[in-house]
């Protein structure tokens, strides 16, 4: 049964709302949180035109359909930019990061890439992609210039597909920039 974008977003606040906190995880450092809000990184506003730009240089270089920005917080994923999103998450601007395979690129601070999500354990049941059929996915942290890492740089794609070392250099460097840009945007750089 299919449901209405505002039943999805209702859903969505839901689980927002209602998602655990567990205080022992790296989304919850406070030297992390500090650099988010040093960088006005969690205000869509001031993100968006800083990034837009090379997110869309990013998903035509490694020609996937979908560059994003993810800034991850404590529970929830925000993607303060985007390059081709559409439907709920392009409305929405969020999801709980227990959906989020760019949360595991914060936690981890490495690459996370996942050739099919529809048959990766951690993600197959996902709405990224039972709902919006997304099947890969590959995403670099944000590192600021102190080191804290305060989101990602992913691609996602409709198909599954195996990502190469130059589309995820190319992500890398999408991901430097933009912390530049962020950076010299705060006064930081």
């Amino acid at each position: 049964m299919s449901q209405s974008p505002e039943q999805w977003q209702a859903w969505l606040a839901e689980q927002l709302s209602s998602a655990e906190v567990v205080t022992d995880d790296v989304l919850y450092e406070h030297e992390r949180l500090e650099a988010v809000a040093r960088l006005r990184a969690d205000e869509l506003e001031h993100v968006e035109p800083l990034v837009g730009d090379l997110l869309a240089a990013g998903a035509a270089g490694v020609g996937a359909p979908v560059a994003l920005f993810n800034v991850v917080l404590t529970g929830a994923q925000l993607i303060a930019g985007e390059h081709g999103l559409t439907g709920w998450m392009a409305e929405a601007r969020a999801t709980p990061a227990e959906w989020a395979p760019c949360a595991q690129v914060v936690r981890s601070g490495a690459q996370y890439v996942v050739p099919d999500l529809s048959a990766d354990e951690a993600t197959r049941h996902s709405p990224l992609t039972v709902v919006d059929g997304f099947r890969a996915y590959a995403g670099v942290p944000v590192r600021t210039g102190d080191g804290a890492v305060v989101g990602s740089v992913c691609v996602l794609d409709t198909t599954p597909r195996t990502f190469t070392e130059s589309d995820l250099d190319r992500l890398r460097a999408i991901a430097a920039r933009a912390v530049e840009r962020l950076e010299a945007a705060a006064g930081q750089g």
